[in-house]
């Protein structure tokens, strides 16, 4: 009879230790759902992140294209402005040659 009372505590004994093990498994089994919702939700905003990834190339290109058109009009305007600097120069010497012409003349 003691034999058996004995193995009915370890019986008991190892229920105890099951409900013990199973509550934890539970309760990792809680924390892993946890962990899985925030990788979805990270997961859903990487997808809408990625989805922006076209307009942002687009918008890449479009500004590309206009710093080429910039460029194109200030290398444009440079051209222009060494054009008027000599136009400036020749102007500024003829003026001198005339000034000077005047003064002999007087």
């Amino acid at each position: 009879m003691g034999d058996v009372r004995s193995e009915m505590s370890d019986v008991r004994s190892e229920m105890s230790d099951i409900r013990s093990e199973m509550s934890d498994i539970k309760s990792e089994m809680s924390d892993i759902r946890s962990e899985m919702s925030d990788i979805k939700s990270e997961i859903a905003s990487i997808k809408e992140d990625t989805k922006l990834i076209p307009l942002i190339q687009q918008a890449v290109s479009e500004v590309n294209a206009e710093v080429i058109a910039t460029r194109d009009t200030i290398e444009r305007i440079e051209e222009t402005l060494r054009g008027h600097d000599v136009t400036l120069d020749l102007l500024s010497r003829r003026s001198i040659d005339q000034e000077a012409a005047l003064k002999r003349i007087k």
